[in-house]
């Protein structure tokens, strides 16, 4: 029998490997794959790293950035002039309905901006609901110019410094989009399908999507840093926690973040698999609507807060693999607070305040709970049962409502719901959090689920963002975590402490401070 040259043998079987696509197991559908219309960690996930790039990213391991788009970037001694020399040659994708006819340059960092910032700008018609982050950070008022210098060189003029602008730039809300495709589908009346078919610039591109079911994506061929070595990668829509656990069992699925943590000891000493710790920090939540009773009183909410035992949710719902949390932020970080932390449950203290508040026998009341599990919170319904049961103590009657995540999600943001669980993972640093869940901006157009506006607590937060020191910009923070203590529009219930697990052949896997993993470095062995 003959017998293939060495050469050909081995382009044979990295042709093979190259082919075997690689299967992720996600908790939820996304909402688009604008990553800039969302806050959701799915959409972000299916979108930003895989489709796009921005001009600068988070490396993997300790909390830093490197070039992307931008192959280098000053800023002024008054922190008020960010100027970004751009990459040449970065092809755009295409698809059947768009062929673009020029390369990546400073009118796509222009187009990306202005549409998040002017609500004049063609580019906004494309989000009717607004861009979150862009909104509750304020950046209408943040930037008081954005110029082209040259094709490949962009000037930002600030009319305050702002500290966490370069997170903001590595983050997916400023993924940069195309202009040229942007101008495309305003013209033809389609703005809305930047999201549905989305163009970028990244090593991924998006070939199908069934919601419930699956996206499908093939390697970028054009991609700037050579194509990806991994040619197909679909992303399996698995909301229940239990199939995620038996999909990549039976190797179904080669990656997921979102392993419930009952579940994680048929990993632990499993030759097949590989756990690792991620960075990001995560934090799971319980929103009451303030603009809804009883939860417009606040004493009302302290009570409520306070009878829930968080050590038996971090013990039933998590395993024990968390932390019992308050606050948003540990103690122990930079921008926690020590006389902000946990207590054991206090009744007959939640019970006077229920009294005090004109509810001595209790009342019923609603919650939100969306199916599933995610990185934040493993178990929404078991949550769930185990704070209506501390509730029911106090004479609450807490009616569990079922709602798609999706739905549950745009309903929240007009005010709908009176209370939820949900949960927050991301960046280290902090103002994506607070701007995004706890400022009045937020309120009207983010992930403020709360409906909460709280003046001092939107004015610490400005603090901090002009603060050009680490202490300054802890100091705020303290401060919003004391007001939030007090007025409890959300309660922190658990530090999760996620992980990331996946097929032993998979090389790659580095966690980055947002994510846990770079799509485009992930092989087979």
């Amino acid at each position: 029998m003959p017998r293939l040259p060495l050469l050909l043998l081995a382009l044979a079987t990295g042709s093979a490997i190259a082919a075997k696509p690689l299967v992720i197991c996600a908790d939820a559908d996304p909402d688009g794959f604008d990553p800039a219309q969302s806050a959701n960690n799915a959409t972000h996930q299916a979108s930003a790293t895989k489709i796009y790039n921005n001009l600068i990213e988070y490396e993997p391991g300790p909390f830093k950035f490197s070039p992307s788009l931008a192959q280098q970037w000053t800023i002024s001694a008054d922190g008020l002039v960010y100027t970004f020399q751009l990459r040449h040659g970065v092809k755009w994708q295409h698809n059947e309905h768009f062929k673009p006819t020029r390369d990546f340059n400073a009118d796509d960092v222009l187009w990306t901006i202005q549409r998040q910032i002017q609500p004049d700008h063609p580019g906004a018609k494309a989000a009717p609901a607004g861009f979150p982050y862009a909104n509750a950070g304020d950046w209408k008022n943040l930037f008081k110019t954005v110029e082209k210098i040259d094709d490949y060189t962009v000037k930002l003029t600030l009319n305050k410094p702002y500290s966490p602008l370069l997170e903001r730039f590595a983050h997916p809300a400023f993924a940069i989009v195309s202009a040229e495709y942007g101008q495309q589908l305003n013209h033809a009346g389609t703005p809305n399908l930047i999201s549905s078919q989305p163009i970028g610039t990244g090593p991924y591109m998006l070939k199908k999507y069934d919601k419930g079911a699956q996206a499908r994506y093939e390697a970028n061929p054009n991609y700037w840093r050579n194509k990806p070595a991994i040619d197909k990668l679909i992303l399996a829509i698995v909301t229940d926690p239990a199939v995620r656990t038996q999909k990549l069992l039976a190797g179904e699925c080669h990656l997921a973040d979102t392993i419930k943590p009952q579940d994680l000891p048929k990993f632990d000493h499993n030759p097949k698999f590989v756990a690792t710790p991620l960075r990001m920090q995560s934090s799971a939540q319980l929103f009451f609507n303030v603009g809804k009773k009883p939860f417009d009183d606040k004493r009302v909410r302290q009570a409520l807060s306070m009878v829930i035992d968080r050590q038996a949710i971090v013990k039933s719902v998590f395993d024990g693999r968390a932390e019992v949390a308050a606050m948003p932020y540990s103690p122990r970080s930079l921008w926690g607070v020590e006389l902000v932390k946990p207590v054991a449950p206090d009744l007959p203290k939640a019970k006077k305040l229920l009294t005090e508040a004109g509810y001595p026998t209790g009342f019923e009341a609603e919650m939100w709970v969306r199916p599933g599990g995610s990185a934040t919170n493993p178990n929404f319904r078991l949550t769930a049962e185990l704070i209506q049961s501390d509730w029911a103590k106090l004479g609450v009657k807490l009616n569990l409502v079922n709602v798609e995540w999706v739905s549950l999600v745009k309903k929240a943001r007009a005010g709908e719901a009176p209370s939820l669980l949900s949960g927050w993972s991301g960046t280290l640093d902090p103002d994506g959090f607070y701007s995004n869940v706890a400022s009045c901006d937020a309120a009207a157009n983010g992930y403020n689920f709360a409906q909460w506006c709280n003046n001092p607590a939107d004015a610490a937060l400005d603090t901090a963002r002009v603060a050009t020191t680490q202490a300054a910009r802890a100091k705020s923070y303290i401060e919003v975590q004391k007001i939030l203590a007090d007025e409890v529009p959300f309660t922190t219930l658990a530090y999760a402490l996620p992980v990331v697990i996946h097929d032993r052949k998979l090389l790659g896997v580095e966690p980055t401070p947002n994510d846990s993993f770079k799509v485009e470095r992930l092989h087979w062995k």
